[in-house]
């Protein structure tokens, strides 16, 4: 399994969005986020300059239903 990258929580806003995606919803910094394929949606809170920690990272992506190999390896692509 890769490690989880540190990344800033806008930044891994937009990879979800080119991952596929969709924005559903935003209320102030926090942004409801579908996975088109099953439906399944999760709250990534944006909030500016800060990094988005190891385990909201995985938690995100658990609720998705994505997988973070995948996601990790479409990261570093």
């Amino acid at each position: 399994m890769p490690k989880i990258p540190i990344i800033k929580a806008k930044d891994f806003y937009k990879y979800l969005i080119k991952y596929g995606c969709i924005e559903v919803g935003v209320r102030g910094s926090h942004h409801k986020i579908c996975n088109p394929k099953n439906n399944k949606i999760s709250m990534v809170a944006i909030h500016s300059g800060n990094d988005f920690s190891r385990g909201s990272f995985s938690d995100v992506l658990s609720q998705l239903e994505i997988d973070i190999d995948e996601f990790i390896n479409f990261i570093n692509d």
